[in-house]
């Protein structure tokens, strides 16, 4: 999934002249798309996790009023969980986040092994779906490789199920020839 920041005003909770519950988006950049690491809703208002230019190490929960949805694919990394604190919040996000009661805190704290498998999952994600903004296609060498048409660079590739490939020599990323496209509007 993959969103358009539209907005970074502050909303106030807890009634429209409460200025001391007023939150600031102002890591935001309208007009940047953000990819979707999971989406929970928080208190009946459904919120996107993203990492904002500040927030590279962990995600951060942005309401949804700020964005406008690029592409409406859900990840097939995610699965459907409910967190239990105090009150119970319905999450879509990657398992780990979901069964690990302190997974979030661990990544949060930078622990080697959630920050290791965010990681792994944000490059995952990454190249997902097709990215508009990239005009480059990788150049297929036969049934299992491609080849970087930057630095000529070829390897084996023979998947269609991500939209985009980087390169694993100059990381340049462009789109997936042997993907099917899939839908792209929201």
């Amino acid at each position: 999934m993959k969103i358009k920041c539209v907005s970074r005003d502050a909303i106030a909770f807890g009634g429209k002249d409460s200025s001391s519950a007023r939150l600031k988006y102002e890591f935001l950049d309208i007009g940047s798309e953000y990819n979707v690491y999971g989406m929970i809703v928080y208190h009946g208002q459904l919120s996107y996790y993203i990492c904002d230019r500040v927030h590279t190490r962990f995600p951060v929960a942005i309401p949804l009023h700020h964005f406008e949805i690029i592409n409406s694919n859900l990840s097939r990394y995610w699965i459907f969980g409910i967190i239990e604190g105090v009150e119970k919040f319905p999450l879509w996000t990657f398992p780990e986040w979901i069964n690990e009661p302190y997974f979030f805190d661990g990544l949060t704290d930078q622990e080697e092994r959630e920050v290791s498998i965010f990681k792994a999952y944000k490059e995952l994600m990454g190249v997902e779906f097709p990215d508009p903004s990239i005009t480059e296609l990788a150049l297929v060498g036969d049934s299992e490789w491609l080849i970087c048409p930057d630095c000529m660079d070829a390897w084996n590739s023979p998947g269609d199920k991500d939209g985009m490939v980087i390169c694993p020599k100059c990381k340049k990323m462009m789109h997936n020839p042997r993907h099917t496209a899939k839908k792209m509007e929201p």
